[in-house]
């Protein structure tokens, strides 16, 4: 493919998270197309082959300064680009839509990325009105605006057709996906020999953030359940966040400490392979009252997928989707009961486990690769 893109991402690529995730291998998936890409986004260079990029604030800027630095960096690159690139890629931030009006005004065509709607009606988190009307009202702009957009998930396309008037033809559900070279399946002995984890023991695995949508009371509760009559289980925790207070108190609580495994974050991702390739079952559960309106695609979801390892989750939109369209794993409800149940299951069996992941596998190969995403998000752009 010919032809040049522009990417811009309010996002700190400092910051080892799923947006950054997701903007590097959008990036990387553009030049692998054969794309001439420029990337303006925060903090520093990832360095990726094919891909020029543009730091448009630093790591620690403030509001004011993102607002003006990314703008400002983006709209220099789009004229500069002019003629020479054609297409422009931007993740959806209502502050973004001098970009989005820039790009429309020099002739681009236009493709948002949306992964979240923290606003509008039935939005429950603090947001003033001050707030939340200049973010709508940026939304309709951006679906008049754009030449195609990207939702990743059902839920989040429905809000904005729905409540922004964005026209349903414009928009395609494409989840988050996952680098099928790096996360691959691992021999488990392998595997727990690198990380340092006992043969003598069967693995449960959470990977990420300890985010407050994380329900880690439904994980560690079922967990706990599970492990009451298996002497081999194990729950391995990879990563840290605002909720680690809570998650200490719940292994205390539960009087788990000997159980549960804490290495913290790992920076290093062939390790956090390792981690969950180490696992019998991959774990997932999100707060519904935080996440059913928006659904989720997680990143660690398709990684685990990616992996071959078999997932237990809770049901919430996206999850669901994900895990029952790929014969993974086990969705249930958010319940401690029939999550622990589900978890007992499969570390009893094995065998069963490895065949959903296999499944799993396939999957992620199939739809969820990263440059599976890129190829279905460049119709978008409707040249």
């Amino acid at each position: 493919m010919s032809g040049g893109v522009v990417m811009v991402c309010d996002v700190d690529l400092g910051v080892p998270d799923a947006t950054r995730t997701h903007t590097v291998e959008v990036a990387r998936g553009f030049a692998g197309e054969g794309l001439d890409v420029d990337l303006v986004a925060r903090g520093p260079d990832p360095g990726l082959s094919g891909v020029r990029y543009t730091e448009g604030a630093a790591s620690d800027a403030g509001r004011r300064e993102r607002l003006t630095g990314v703008n400002g960096a983006a709209i220099s690159r789009l004229r500069e680009r002019r003629g020479e690139a054609t297409r422009c890629y931007v993740r959806h931030e209502w502050a973004q839509l001098p970009v989005l009006t820039a790009a429309r005004t020099l002739g681009y065509r236009v493709v948002t990325q949306v992964d979240d709607v923290a606003y509008g009606r039935g939005y429950r988190g603090e947001i003033s009105p001050a707030a939340d009307y200049p973010r709508r009202g940026a939304t309709v702009a951006m679906g008049r605006l754009a030449h195609g957009v990207v939702a990743v998930t059902a839920e989040i396309k429905g809000l904005l057709v729905d409540d922004f008037r964005v026209p349903a033809d414009k928009v395609a559900v494409l989840p988050n996906g996952v680098d099928v070279e790096r996360f691959r399946p691992l021999d488990r002995g392998e595997a727990q020999a690198v990380v340092g984890l006992s043969a003598d023991h069967d693995h449960a695995v959470f990977t990420g953030r300890f985010a407050e949508w994380v329900d880690f009371d439904t994980i560690l509760e079922g967990f706990a359940a599970a492990a009451r009559d298996r002497p081999r289980a194990r729950l391995v925790l990879v990563g840290d966040g605002a909720e680690r207070d809570l998650v200490s108190g719940l292994v205390s609580r539960l009087g788990v400490e000997e159980r549960v495994i804490r290495p913290g974050f790992v920076a290093d991702p062939d390790r956090v392979v390792a981690y969950v390739g180490a696992a019998v079952v991959g774990l997932s559960a999100n707060r519904p009252s935080l996440r059913a309106r928006i659904g989720v695609s997680p990143v660690k979801l398709a990684e685990y997928l990616a992996a071959g390892r078999a997932v237990v989750a809770t049901d919430i939109p996206g999850v669901r989707e994900t895990v029952e369209a790929s014969g993974a794993g086990i969705v249930t409800p958010v319940d401690v009961a029939a999550f622990g149940a589900a978890l007992g299951e499969l570390l009893d069996d094995p065998a069963r486990a490895d065949a959903l992941g296999a499944a799993g596998r396939r999957a992620a190969v199939e739809r969820l690769s990263w440059p599976s995403v890129v190829r279905r998000t460049l119709p978008l752009f409707r040249d």
